[in-house]
């Protein structure tokens, strides 16, 4: 039974092949860098890839709104823990002709795809069947992300870059705990980043520049300490710490009241200034009342001073 169907990189131009959701055991599907074309299509006849762990439907020319309700379907990308040291392979068994007789030699291959994931191309010699991945971009998806996508909490990659994608980044996507590599770049999403997306501690990519729209603080704390600011440009909007833009309210610092103990102090203090400032009028007073008097009546008016003053002792004597 077919696990794995990579047609990757062809020049194939079709549409959305809803047929091959009939294929019971199909984990892997490659058809990005091709020329598909249309909406992606939910067929009620088929098993809507059931068991899809990997999708990979970049650089096409799919239309329409992104296929929520294959998200719904795709429960293998509902779960979360599995065995990591699986991976998928399978048996080739190749009939030697040795004179008369016949030698069997069955050789196990592992699958090996190309796909992009935390924004390079990488190649996958082996696909770990823990492995999940959604690659959407570089097409012409428009309308919402679905809040359902949060569903699918064992992805470890979901990239819906370069399409014209609108409205909010949907709080939902917090749930997906295990998620690495979030590309939401290239889009025209709006409204403030969820501040819940702080909580994916094991995010190592995150990408939401050149929307335009959004606006408000950048979370912070966890992960998001790690991103540069080549993650939000081209929003200029966004404001916070990682940014050149800074929020109006991130440097106030809080006052805390005063206390009644302060109140005391500060007057206390007042009061002992006051006390300062009137000793030193005086001080000041009487030093220049004594330099007026020694300059203009002592000197200059002496003998018009010990004549009055002068006489008046002299008399009192007498």
């Amino acid at each position: 039974m077919l696990e794995v169907l990579d047609v990757g990189r062809n020049q194939i131009n079709d549409s959305f092949p809803s047929l091959l959701g009939s294929l019971p055991k199909l984990q892997v599907l490659v058809l990005g860098h091709n020329k598909f074309h249309g909406s992606v299509l939910y067929q009620k006849y088929d098993l809507g890839f059931r068991f899809l762990r990997i999708i990979d439907l970049s650089h096409n020319l799919h239309t329409g709104c992104l296929p929520s309700r294959y998200f719904q379907n795709w429960h293998a990308m509902k779960v979360s823990k599995e065995e990591q040291s699986g991976s998928y392979n399978t048996l080739i068994t190749f009939y030697f002709k040795l004179g008369v007789d016949y030698v069997i030699s069955t050789q196990n291959f592992e699958y090996s795809i190309t796909i992009t994931n935390k924004g390079s191309e990488i190649i996958y010699p082996k696909i770990l069947k823990v492995f999940r991945v959604i690659d959407l971009s570089s097409n012409n998806f428009t309308g919402r992300i679905p809040d359902g996508i949060g569903d699918l909490k064992g992805l470890q990659a979901l990239n819906l870059s370069n399409n014209n994608l609108e409205g909010r980044i949907p709080p939902s996507l917090s749930n997906i705990t295990e998620l690495e590599s979030l590309d939401l770049s290239l889009n025209k999403l709006s409204g403030e980043i969820p501040p819940a997306l702080s909580q994916l501690t094991t995010l190592e990519v995150f990408n939401i520049s050149f929307n335009d729209h959004l606006v408000g603080p950048i979370p912070q704390g966890n992960q998001f300490n790690t991103f540069d600011d080549t993650s939000f440009q081209g929003n200029p909007g966004l404001c916070g710490s990682l940014i050149y833009q800074k929020c109006r309210n991130e440097d106030v610092i809080p006052l805390s009241p005063p206390s009644v103990h302060s109140d005391k102090s500060e007057d206390e203090d007042s009061e002992l200034i006051d006390w300062i400032i009137k000793s030193l009028g005086c001080i000041c007073g009487t030093i220049v009342g004594f330099v007026i008097g020694k300059i203009y009546i002592t000197d200059k008016y002496h003998e018009w001073f010990m004549e009055t003053f002068g006489r008046r002792r002299t008399m009192r004597r007498k």
